[in-house]
């Protein structure tokens, strides 16, 4: 009668044992819930980490530069510019003195020459200026411009606040100039058109793509492209290029 007992326990226990064990086999362990859960996560990155992968860079040491007051009332008579003035700079290096000015038309209206469109379109322009005083007397050495023109929808044409920066990065002794600008003519909500403008002297660098917008159920843009002139630019110019990209590409809607 014993040995029936313990051969009826044994049986049991071994039963059971290899209930535990199809059970434990079957069920996925952690590890696998976690590699799966991984790869959800993979795929729901959002174009904005995916973007601020693409263009991580080494943060760039900057030297400073001599910076001097800049009023938009206490121009040279020489200072020639279109617009009205934004924002700029003044600042003393191996040049001599320097200003940078960054303007900007009003926003005009005219009658549409399109028959499909509404009863006017819109037209803006900006500016950017760098003068050098040589002698005393400022030169201009560099100028650029860009508008956006027959826009029959709502007109964007900005400069990028507090984007305008002057920095050495190359510590040669003359300053580099950086700064943003948006411009888009849309009647909907999609990413402006962004550009980057970098200057040492007259070399001009150059970043063009879209801003990244991300707000409920939109997440597009961020996208980018690095002009060639930045091939022969100096070591660390596209690092710094890159971070103030960064800095300064997200768009939002108050």
């Amino acid at each position: 009668m014993k040995k029936l007992i313990v051969l009826a326990i044994s049986v049991m226990l071994f039963l059971s044992c290899g209930i535990c064990k199809k059970y434990f086999d079957d069920k996925p362990t952690n590890k696998s819930e976690s590699k799966e859960e991984n790869v959800k996560k993979e795929e729901q990155k959002s174009t904005a980490e995916d973007v601020s992968k693409e263009i991580e860079t080494d943060k760039v040491r900057i030297q400073s530069v001599e910076t001097l007051v800049f009023s938009k009332t206490d121009i040279p008579s020489e200072i020639k510019y279109s617009g009205n003035i934004v924002t700029g700079k003044r600042w003393n290096d191996k040049n001599g003195e320097n200003i940078i000015i960054l303007t900007k038309t009003n926003i005009k209206k005219k009658k549409s020459k399109h028959p499909d469109f509404d009863d006017y379109e819109q037209e803006c322009e900006l500016y950017g200026y760098h003068y050098v005083s040589t002698g005393g007397t400022f030169t201009l050495l560099w100028k650029i411009q860009d508008f956006i023109n027959e826009c029959p929808l709502d007109l964007t044409l900005d400069f990028i606040p507090n984007s305008l920066t002057i920095t050495d990065i190359n510590e040669n002794g003359i300053a580099e100039s950086t700064f943003l600008y948006k411009m888009a003519c849309r009647g909907d909500v999609s990413p402006c058109d962004l550009k980057l403008i970098m200057h040492e002297n007259d070399d001009k660098y150059a970043i063009r793509g879209t801003m990244h917008i991300k707000a409920d159920m939109i997440n597009e843009g961020g996208s980018y492209k690095v002009d060639k002139s930045f091939d022969s630019a100096p070591a660390g110019f596209l690092n710094y290029a890159k971070e103030q990209w960064k800095k300064f590409r997200e768009e939002r809607f108050n």
